[in-house]
């Protein structure tokens, strides 16, 4: 079914299982009432296609299991899953999100066994206040309670933490925001933060409250000023910076995300899972149901990319990060001459936006806060 590449590969399993829909969520995921009954099937099946890929005689670069939240397949069926992709040895990085509500000791073992090293946590807020305006299940007591058992999980196993938060929610303040960051911190010490701006997504419950002028949420000056706050309160606390929306304490980046970024390749598996593997993107487009009901690889859907593409596709993804474009690796990977494509097109932009060398061109963070205007003018130097 697919060609897997004899080099580096990434393993993406999506669960798209929620107990409910936060009203700003876009992805594609099924609340309780559709994939209860179902846990068993979905595993199996994930299970029969890592088994079905072929000979690889080297263990996956990276594992990210993801969704949704995969807590909901029980620890029993996480542990069939962490096996099977874990057979011909052990990932560099391998981890497991979870939504506070659905945490608690019963995964530790999966830790004491080496089975996941990372832990990736979405608390979003600490205010129960905004909990409730942005429809999440969980409290901002299920959020200490899950943040002190993350701690016990790195003090007793070593496991990495990463801790999801969004800002310019509804009526917050950036001090409020630093409130969160703060909270955090004093419970766990995760070495990784990602802090997402609210967006409303067409189509959600969110969009809907807007619309209705019931939910007012912040303009993209307030959105600004928002993160200049919250981005300069994380460098006080030492952490690096390293893609838009990410933070790092001591080199400890996410490797899965940065193969993403470097649009190397990554295999995903599961309804709604996506794959890059050389020229060609898979997308797999059965809703839960249909994938439990399915044969194994049934409803992945190839597209072949060409280098103009691959390039714009790599422009969008690199550009997020603090390393931005490898002259030499960019020439290498498509036979094109970055200064002399993009050169009429970086000129146009405020020198305050990017920083340009022979070896790089990257974008900084005054840029990033318009990252979308300065793609926009790259892109179209791309015949």
């Amino acid at each position: 079914m697919f060609s897997l590449p004899p080099g580096d590969l990434s393993l993406y399993l999506h669960i798209p299982m929620c107990k409910s829909r936060c009203s700003y969520c876009g992805f594609y995921s099924e609340p309780t009432a559709v994939w209860e009954g179902r846990v068993a099937s979905y595993t199996e099946r994930l299970v029969s296609e890592i088994d079905q890929l072929g000979t690889r005689d080297a263990p996956f670069y990276t594992l990210y299991i993801g969704g949704g939240d995969p807590a909901n397949l029980t620890v029993e069926n996480l542990r069939l899953l962490l096996t099977a992709a874990q057979r011909q040895g052990r990932p560099r990085e391998v981890t497991v999100e979870v939504n506070p509500e659905s945490f608690d000791e019963s995964f530790f073992p999966l830790f004491e066994e080496r089975l996941v090293t990372r832990l990736s946590m979405g608390i979003q807020t600490m205010d129960q206040a905004l909990l409730s305006v942005i429809g999440r299940r969980t409290t901002a007591a299920d959020n200490r309670r899950a943040l002190s058992l993350a701690q016990e999980a790195r003090a007793r196993y070593g496991v990495d933490l990463s801790i999801d938060l969004m800002v310019a929610l509804p009526n917050q303040t950036a001090a409020g925001a630093i409130r969160d960051i703060e909270t955090v911190l004093s419970l766990c010490e995760a070495e990784h933060l990602s802090l997402y701006c609210l967006t409303v997504e067409e189509g959600t419950a969110l969009a809907r409250q807007v619309q209705d002028g019931t939910v007012t949420v912040a303009d993209e000056d307030g959105q600004e000023a928002f993160l200049r706050s919250l981005w300069a309160h994380l460098h006080g606390l030492g952490f690096e910076h390293y893609e838009v929306s990410n933070f790092a304490k001591n080199g400890r980046y996410s490797r899965h995300n940065c193969v993403y970024w470097s649009l190397d390749d990554y295999l995903g598996l599961g309804s709604g899972a996506a794959s890059t593997i050389g020229s060609f993107h898979w997308q797999q487009n059965q809703d839960l149901i249909g994938y439990t009901e399915a044969n194994p690889f049934d409803g992945y859907e190839k597209e072949e990319t060409d280098t103009w593409e691959q390039a714009e596709e790599y422009l969008m993804m690199a550009l997020r990060t603090t390393w931005g474009i490898d002259k030499v690796r960019f020439f290498e990977r498509f036979g094109l001459d970055f200064d002399r494509m993009f050169s009429k097109a970086v000129a146009r932009c405020e020198p305050t936006w990017y920083i340009d060398s022979a070896q790089n061109f990257a974008i900084t963070e005054d840029g990033w806060m318009v990252l979308d205007e300065i793609l926009v003018r790259l892109v179209m130097e791309i015949p």
